[in-house]
């Protein structure tokens, strides 16, 4: 699947305008890597049309406009899901996490602040993906 068309799944799956997607990317501070500036609204629509190939750089600016991660856009759903599914049918052994919590107290506060946020994120993303699972 191109990533054009993953990421015109997501707008369909969050029911988020192509136009909608536009005005965040400008809002966000979407710039040519070529030229500077911030991109023309019919510029923009013509990648999310896949007329002009989606550049590298703005990847990071459509997953954050859209509130998704990068890595979203490489995968195909329902592939992702059956994969995610057969991680987590496994018991969680907590053990194999004392070295991680041991750590922590090395961690200057904005760190584990980041690193909290990080991982309060993942498991929001985790249970929406437990949510998709159990709907199939």
């Amino acid at each position: 699947m191109k990533v054009v068309d993953r990421i015109n799944e997501i707008l369909k799956e969050k029911n988020i305008s192509k136009r909608e997607l536009a005005n965040r990317l400008v809002d966000f501070g979407l710039k040519s890597s070529k030229t500077g500036e911030t991109p023309s609204l019919s510029s923009l629509y013509a990648y999310l049309n896949g007329n002009i190939e989606i550049k590298a750089d703005m990847i990071p600016y459509i997953a954050d406009a859209l509130g998704v991660y990068e890595q979203e856009f490489f995968s195909d759903s329902k592939q992702a899901l059956k994969i995610m599914a057969k991680i987590y049918q496994g018991k969680v052994d907590y053990s194999k996490y004392e070295k991680i919590i041991e750590l922590l107290e090395y961690l200057s506060p904005k760190t584990l602040a980041v690193l909290e946020e990080l991982l309060t994120q993942n498991k929001k993303k985790i249970q929406e993906l437990n949510e998709m699972m159990q709907r199939l």
